[in-house]
């Protein structure tokens, strides 16, 4: 019985110190952050703080891991989705679910190394499927445009989380399939643009 107190008492104790961290971080980047911050947010001493952490940067990291594993779950049920829509869907409704945490970890004073590793999850299964589909563009392109559309995906999910849902999942996750597939010809009549717009990739239809 003991045990599970103490258990219960531990996880309580780091959730408080997540959750402190996570909000200072809505104001500054983790290097402006000091163990004292954390625990005067959280209300625990600073004896609490380094039983458990070393360090402000290591809490972070012990939240993005998690956060990335849960991620990864995530991703690994839609691998045999082809509806890319209700791929974007499920996600950003699991992103909404976690709000809280994706407001922190993808605002402005988030870890950019950490973006990096969320940006690569989807990363093989985009190039494979672009490849078989469109054999004859280089490895090279395919990289530069997943660079290109994964960082928009990004900034999208950024004013997503801080505009307090102004869209549905559904509403965005439709916005954001059509920009993928078609680019700002998918919202936008490119068409009445003068001079008209037209491909210039040689061998791209």
């Amino acid at each position: 019985m003991a045990n599970i107190k103490d258990n219960r008492r531990v996880q309580y104790t780091k959730t408080a110190l997540r959750t402190a961290l996570l909000g200072l971080m809505l104001e500054w980047p983790v290097d402006r952050i000091t163990v004292k911050d954390i625990c005067a947010a959280a209300g625990v001493n600073r004896g609490t703080f380094y039983a458990h952490y070393s360090s402000p940067e290591q809490l972070l990291g012990e939240i993005e891991n998690d956060f990335y594993i849960e991620l990864l779950a995530e991703v690994a049920s839609f691998h045999e989705a082809s509806d890319v829509k209700r791929i974007f869907t499920e996600a950003l409704r699991a992103l909404w679910d976690r709000r809280e945490i994706a407001s922190a970890l993808f605002g402005p004073n988030g870890d950019r190394d950490f973006l990096d590793r969320v940006i690569s999850v989807a990363h093989d299964m985009c190039i494979v499927q672009w490849s078989s589909v469109s054999p004859q563009v280089s490895r090279e392109y395919l990289e530069y445009a997943y660079a290109f559309l994964s960082l928009g995906v990004v900034n999208a999910l950024r004013r997503w989380l801080k505009s307090d849902r102004g869209m549905a999942p559904e509403e965005l996750a439709a916005l954001m399939t059509d920009l993928c597939n078609f680019g700002v010809g998918g919202v936008v009549d490119l068409a009445n643009i003068k001079p008209p717009v037209e491909r210039t990739l040689p061998g791209i239809n």
